[in-house]
Protein backbone atom coordinates (compact mmCIF):
# COMPACT_ATOMS: atom_id res chain seq x y z
CA UNK A 1 0.00 0.00 0.00
CA UNK A 2 1.45 3.34 -1.10
CA UNK A 3 -0.24 6.65 -0.32
CA UNK A 4 0.94 10.09 -1.41
CA UNK A 5 1.11 12.61 1.45
CA UNK A 6 1.63 16.34 1.84
CA UNK A 7 3.57 16.09 5.15
CA UNK A 8 5.33 13.58 7.37
CA UNK A 9 6.13 13.66 11.11
CA UNK A 10 9.92 14.01 11.36
CA UNK A 11 10.28 14.49 15.13
CA UNK A 12 11.90 11.49 16.88
CA UNK A 13 12.06 9.50 13.64
CA UNK A 14 15.15 8.42 11.76
CA UNK A 15 16.50 8.11 8.24
CA UNK A 16 16.94 4.46 7.28
CA UNK A 17 18.73 4.98 3.98
CA UNK A 18 19.58 7.45 1.25
CA UNK A 19 19.65 6.38 -2.40
CA UNK A 20 21.29 8.85 -4.78
CA UNK A 21 20.62 8.80 -8.52
CA UNK A 22 21.36 11.25 -11.32
CA UNK A 23 19.51 14.40 -10.26
CA UNK A 24 17.26 12.44 -7.87
CA UNK A 25 17.46 11.28 -4.27
CA UNK A 26 15.21 8.85 -2.36
CA UNK A 27 15.23 8.98 1.44
CA UNK A 28 13.65 6.13 3.41
CA UNK A 29 12.34 7.52 6.71
CA UNK A 30 10.77 5.78 9.70
CA UNK A 31 8.75 7.68 12.32
CA UNK A 32 8.89 7.08 16.07
CA UNK A 33 5.75 4.90 15.80
CA UNK A 34 7.18 2.72 12.96
CA UNK A 35 5.40 4.37 10.01
CA UNK A 36 7.52 4.30 6.86
CA UNK A 37 7.83 7.11 4.34
CA UNK A 38 9.80 7.53 1.14
CA UNK A 39 10.77 11.09 0.24
CA UNK A 40 11.63 11.58 -3.42
CA UNK A 41 13.62 14.70 -4.30
CA UNK A 42 13.65 15.76 -7.97
CA UNK A 43 16.24 17.80 -9.89
CA UNK A 44 18.70 17.70 -7.01
CA UNK A 45 21.51 20.23 -7.26
CA UNK A 46 23.27 19.41 -3.99
CA UNK A 47 23.18 16.89 -1.16
CA UNK A 48 25.25 16.99 2.02
CA UNK A 49 25.02 14.24 4.61
CA UNK A 50 26.89 13.96 7.88
CA UNK A 51 25.95 10.97 10.05
CA UNK A 52 22.34 11.24 8.83
CA UNK A 53 21.41 7.55 8.78
CA UNK A 54 19.88 6.06 11.96
CA UNK A 55 20.41 9.11 14.16
CA UNK A 56 17.29 10.54 15.79
CA UNK A 57 15.83 13.50 13.93
CA UNK A 58 14.53 16.44 15.97
CA UNK A 59 12.87 18.32 13.13
CA UNK A 60 12.73 18.93 9.41
CA UNK A 61 12.81 22.34 7.73
CA UNK A 62 12.00 23.59 4.23
CA UNK A 63 13.69 26.81 3.10
CA UNK A 64 12.54 28.17 -0.24
CA UNK A 65 13.85 30.91 -2.43
CA UNK A 66 17.46 29.89 -2.98
CA UNK A 67 18.89 30.03 -6.50
CA UNK A 68 19.16 26.23 -6.42
CA UNK A 69 15.45 25.73 -5.69
CA UNK A 70 14.32 24.64 -2.27
CA UNK A 71 16.57 23.52 0.59
CA UNK A 72 15.38 20.63 2.74
CA UNK A 73 17.20 20.17 6.07
CA UNK A 74 16.98 17.37 8.65
CA UNK A 75 18.25 18.19 12.15
CA UNK A 76 19.69 15.77 14.70
CA UNK A 77 18.44 15.52 18.27
CA UNK A 78 22.00 14.84 19.39
CA UNK A 79 23.81 18.03 20.38
CA UNK A 80 25.09 19.59 23.58
CA UNK A 81 22.67 21.87 25.43
CA UNK A 82 24.89 24.89 24.78
CA UNK A 83 25.07 24.20 21.03
CA UNK A 84 22.61 24.85 18.23
CA UNK A 85 20.76 22.02 16.54
CA UNK A 86 22.96 20.24 14.06
CA UNK A 87 21.84 19.70 10.47
CA UNK A 88 22.69 16.18 9.35
CA UNK A 89 21.16 16.16 5.85
CA UNK A 90 20.74 19.06 3.41
CA UNK A 91 19.18 18.59 -0.01
CA UNK A 92 18.81 21.39 -2.56
CA UNK A 93 16.16 20.28 -5.05
CA UNK A 94 13.41 21.58 -7.29
CA UNK A 95 10.69 19.60 -5.52
CA UNK A 96 9.94 16.76 -3.12
CA UNK A 97 7.18 14.15 -3.04
CA UNK A 98 6.22 12.18 0.07
CA UNK A 99 4.85 8.63 0.03
CA UNK A 100 3.74 6.56 3.01
CA UNK A 101 4.31 2.86 2.48
CA UNK A 102 3.02 -0.23 4.27
CA UNK A 103 4.14 -0.72 7.85
CA UNK A 104 4.99 -4.36 7.18
CA UNK A 105 7.81 -3.33 4.82
CA UNK A 106 11.21 -4.70 5.77
CA UNK A 107 14.09 -2.46 6.72
CA UNK A 108 14.94 -0.27 3.69
CA UNK A 109 12.38 -2.15 1.56
CA UNK A 110 10.22 0.96 1.69
CA UNK A 111 12.57 2.73 -0.65
CA UNK A 112 11.86 0.14 -3.35
CA UNK A 113 8.09 -0.03 -2.79
CA UNK A 114 7.75 3.27 -4.61
CA UNK A 115 9.48 1.81 -7.66
CA UNK A 116 12.78 1.46 -9.43
CA UNK A 117 11.97 4.23 -11.92
CA UNK A 118 15.09 6.30 -11.52
CA UNK A 119 17.59 3.67 -10.36
CA UNK A 120 18.48 2.81 -13.96
CA UNK A 121 17.87 4.15 -17.42
CA UNK A 122 18.79 7.73 -16.68
CA UNK A 123 20.55 10.03 -19.05
CA UNK A 124 23.97 11.03 -17.87
CA UNK A 125 24.37 14.84 -17.92
CA UNK A 126 27.94 14.38 -19.24
CA UNK A 127 27.48 11.63 -21.84
CA UNK A 128 23.79 11.90 -22.83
Amino acid sequence: MIEKKEHFPAEDGHIESILIGVGQVKVSFQTWDARKFVLIFENVERIVSTHAVYGDISRYEVLSGSDKGTRYIFYSTWHDEDQEEKGVLWIDAEKMEIFQVGIEAELNAAIFDVGYGYVGGQKCPYHG
